[in-house]
């Protein structure tokens, strides 16, 4: 438990010395535990270091060259301890030590202060409340405690006090316990004490009187001090300290008592019965008996080296009951009685080094565990010597004079032999078999040169330390035991603790060289010449390290794989998100652009073609009576319908001659169809906002709307254009045959209330030639009739909504005028709303009005014959007409019916881009 917190407390330790701080140039910080320690010593400093703002505790400045007391560290609240030994300062004033209130240890030793005068003693420490030791050695000072009052050291706080070389020559005097009433150690070494007073003290407890020339010894010195524990009287060579003094010493409080190298041949310690601890080495004893120790039955360490002893006796130590280390090295002992140590039941140690035993014989004991008995010129061991030692654990018997080990030496708890330096030869099979708890064993700087079958060490389980250097080792590298035995103590884990002093003596081409290095050409060479049984087991290890490498390297590949998968599908994922981010970014772009607001946004298109795509159109087969027969197939075949009754019923022509007049050659009609669809390049290009014939835009049913500013022209673009297909080239003649090109439009010349009364179905009413010639034929109506101002009051005219519903009218188709490309996708007619440029004006009846220009002459039955054959001309041209507004086949038969009651459907000139 204790090494647990040892190794904690350095950690710690560790830990805090890490803590950064700015230590002042030359010193070095470093933090233990929770204190700063500054270290500064050394450094032949003059001047002190600033350690403003740092919170040090240990700050050692000794070894320098200061010559004052440093007054500025006094505001450092967390300084306790402070040295300044073997600097030059010389004196302390009286109030310098004023502000150290946390001061509690301040070294002073080895400087230049010559007198307690200079130390103020009296005053200067009083300040220093905290202040328990003091060191002054090394200064000279010339008395302790026998002066004037002022030169009195004085301190209420302090317990430790440090006097040794300071040249005093006396001490004594009832001011010095006055002064310092809390004082528990003094040291007074290395003085020369001339005469010594009394020092009556209740507190002091440790006193260092050594190496002071003190002659005699009185009781009545050590009876003033009551509660003295521990006496330090060392190399006073002239003390006496036996039972012939005329003072004998008496002391039941003294505990150690140190009176080593002061040549005693005789000790008396009888007056101190509560001693535990003796040193008595570097004297002159030469007999230690039974009454040495008799009254010294507390003792615990007795140590009586390098004195001169021969004989122990048989109960010399009986009575110290409490015995725990036996000091008897450097002695002059040539027997032991085995029984001298039997009755110390508690002792653990025993030196016996450095005598003249030359025989380990049998010693008895039940305690002992550590026995040291090198340099004892030993030549022979009893077999049964460690019979009795029944806890023995570590055993020294180095440097001595060992040939041979005996045969049947047993011990069961034996740990540690040290065999090193002897005489050892040879080792038998069962030298150290009887040792199971053998751990450790030194057989180095013997004479050993045959090596030691491993099986010599089967008894040994627990041998994991073996030391075999220095001896003449004979290498014989070809020799098998040689091989098994370097085999063992180097297996791991290694046996052998000094293998860089396992040298060969023999043969002489070894000789000095290691094991390793004088054998290593021939065991290389062995192992490469191996058995038959060992290269089957290579070839099977190596074979087993294949298929590992093998199925590592499947693994890893299997590894790669996916790893190269994983990134091939995110670069994939990467790929399709940037590629639809592109998507959605030119989405973007386009819905703003087409988001861009025009010239005339509102605008309606119409689906009929502009006056350069009409010119453009060749010439036609045979007259087209109006622009629905040129896309409408249904219209063209109700057209042709509506011819083969109306033949029928007049009886003109046969079925066949009518049918073949409205044939037309497919191979040479105009695909006007496909013109028009070019219309859909038009839906799909971006134009500007600056084309030519503005905005365009298309509504629900697809139909195109062009803004009205603008629309006269297409745009430049698409006059480079090419628009027609390749049969469209080859059908084309010349715009001089097409029959937009002569067809003058008769709007202008016919009056606005004439066309308001007027029964015309289209615009093809007033400009097809056919109707040019009604008016010169003689049955005409139109020929004679002039129109008259109207009697009665103009009719209310009605203006419908541009955007009208084009109602399917239920008459037969004809085949249409061009031939239709598209007819495996013909359209239903639409029922959506269609915007137009046309206006419906509904009037109210209009009844014929009289003429009265019309001559007389006239008979009633050639007027209607007249006007029955306009009427069948205009049904016959009805099919092929475009309709405007709501014109039905009701409102047809109606007209058709009624002679006197007319409904006629004004139109809004169409747009002049047709023509």
């Amino acid at each position: 438990m204790r090494i647990v917190l040892e190794l904690a407390l350095l950690v710690l330790g560790v830990i805090s010395s890490c803590r950064a701080v700015n230590c002042p140039w030359p010193c070095r910080c470093t933090w233990v535990v929770d204190s700063l320690y500054a270290d500064c010593s050394r450094r032949s400093l003059q001047t002190y270091p600033n350690f403003d703002g740092i919170p040090v505790e240990h700050l050692d400045l000794s070894g320098n060259k200061f010559l004052e007391f440093p007054t500025l560290y006094a505001d450092i609240d967390s300084l306790i301890y402070l040295d300044l030994s073997s600097n030059y300062i010389s004196s302390i004033g009286a109030k310098t030590l004023i502000g150290f209130t946390s001061l509690r240890t301040l070294l002073l030793a080895n400087n230049s202060i010559d007198s307690w005068e200079s130390l103020s003693p009296n005053e200067a420490f009083k300040y220093a409340p905290s202040l328990k030791r003091l060191g002054l050695d090394g200064n000279r000072l010339g008395s302790f405690g026998n002066g004037e009052s002022f030169e009195l050291l004085t301190s209420s706080s302090l317990t430790d006090l440090g006097l040794s070389s300071c040249g005093i020559s006396s001490i004594g005097g009832d001011q010095m316990v006055n002064q310092l009433p809390n004082l528990e150690r003094l040291n007074l070494a290395n003085n020369q004490l001339a005469q010594i007073a009394a020092l009556p003290s209740r507190t002091l407890r440790v006193l260092d009187l050594s190496n002071c020339s003190i002659k005699n010894l009185s009781g009545f010195f050590l009876d003033a001090m009551q509660n003295l524990e521990a006496l330090n009287l060392s190399r006073n060579t002239e003390l006496q300290f036996d039972s012939l003094s005329e003072d004998p010493i008496l002391t039941y409080m003294l505990r150690k008592l140190d009176v080593s190298y002061c040549n005693l041949d005789s000790i008396e310690l009888s007056g101190l019965p509560q001693l535990t601890e003796v040193r008595l080495q570097g004297n002159l004893l030469r007999v230690v008996d039974v009454n040495t120790f008799a009254n010294n039955s507390m003792l615990e360490v007795v140590d009586l080296s390098q004195n001169v002893l021969r004989h122990i006796g048989q109960d010399a130590f009986a009575k110290l009951k409490r015995l725990k280390e036996l000091n008897l090295a450097f002695n002059e002992i040539a027997r032991l009685d085995r029984n001298f140590i039997r009755n110390n039941d508690v002792l653990v140690e025993l030196n016996l080094s450095r005598n003249v035993l030359q025989k380990l014989t049998k010693i008895v004991s039940n305690s002992v565990r550590t026995i040291n008995m090198s340099w004892c010129e030993i030549t022979s061991i009893e077999s049964t010597a460690l019979s009795s030692l029944s806890v023995i654990q570590k055993l020294d018997l180095s440097n001595n004079l060992i040939t041979d080990m005996p045969t049947f030496m047993r011990s069961e708890t034996l740990q540690q032999l040290n065999l090193a330096n002897c005489r050892l030869t040879t080792v038998r099979n069962n030298t150290f078999r009887e040792f199971p708890e053998l751990a450790d064993l030194h057989l180095n700087g013997n004479r050993l040169t045959s090596p030691i079958p491993p099986n010599y060490f089967d008894g040994n389980k627990f041998l994991d330390q073996l030391w075999l250097g220095d001896n003449p080792w004979i290498c014989d590298c070809h020799s098998p035991l040689f091989v098994d035995f370097y085999d063992y103590l180097t297996a791991k884990p290694a046996k052998i603790k000094d293998r860089n002093h396992l040298r060969c003596a023999a043969p002489a081409v070894f000789y000095g060289k290691l094991w390793e290095f004088a054998c290593a050409d021939v065991w290389i060479l062995n192992a490469r010449t191996s058995s038959t049984g060992e290269k089957a087991w290579s070839i099977i290890m190596l074979t087993l390290l294949g298929l590992g490498a093998l199925v590592l390297g499947y693994a890893c590949l299997q590894k790669y794989l996916r790893k190269r998968k994983v990134r091939q599908s995110d670069r994939e994922y990467e790929e399709n998100d940037d590629e639809l981010r592109r998507i959605r970014d030119l989405n973007e772009r386009i819905l703003r652009e087409e988001a861009t607001p025009s010239l005339q946004h509102t605008q309606e298109i119409s689906l009929l073609p502009s006056y350069e795509d009409a010119l453009r159109m060749p010439k036609l087969v045979r007259p087209v009576k109006s622009m629905m027969d040129l896309s409408g197939p249904e219209r063209a075949r109700n057209s042709r319908k509506l011819r083969r009754s109306q033949t029928h019923a007049d009886g003109d022509g046969s079925q066949s001659e009518a049918e073949d007049g409205l044939q037309l050659d497919s191979r040479q009609r105009f695909r006007s169809v496909e013109m028009l669809s070019n219309r859909d390049k038009e839906r799909t290009a971006q134009y500007g906002p600056y084309r030519r014939t503005g905005y365009m835009e298309y509504n629900q049913s697809g139909s195109r709307r062009f803004s009205i500013e603008d629309s006269r022209f297409p745009a430049a673009h698409l006059k480079t254009q090419n628009l027609q297909s390749a049969e469209q080239i080859g059908n084309f003649q010349s715009y001089e045959n097409s029959p937009y090109t002569k067809r003058k439009p008769k709007i202008a010349e016919i009056p606005p209330f004439k066309r308001v009364n007027m029964m015309a179905d289209s615009v093809e009413f007033l400009t097809d030639p056919e109707y040019d010639e009604v008016g010169s034929k003689h049955g005409s109506p139109f020929a004679k009739r002039k129109p008259k101002p109207p009697v009665l009051p103009p009719p209310t005219m009605k203006v419908s909504a541009q955007v009208y519903t084009l109602q399917q009218s239920p008459v037969l188709e004809l085949d249409p005028a061009i031939e239709d490309y598209f007819s495996a996708a013909r359209k239903q007619p639409s029922s959506s709303t269609i915007a137009s440029d046309f206006q419906e004006l509904d009037e109210p009846e209009l009844k014929s009005l009289p003429d009265d220009n019309r001559s007389s002459t006239i008979s009633r039955s050639d007027v209607e014959q007249d006007l029955e054959r306009g009427k069948r001309k205009k049904r016959k041209n009805s099919t092929s007409r475009r309709v405007s507004g709501s014109f039905t086949a009701a409102n047809a038969a109606e007209s058709s019916s009624s002679d006197s009651e007319l409904n006629a459907l004004v139109h809004k000139p169409m747009r002049e881009t047709l023509f």
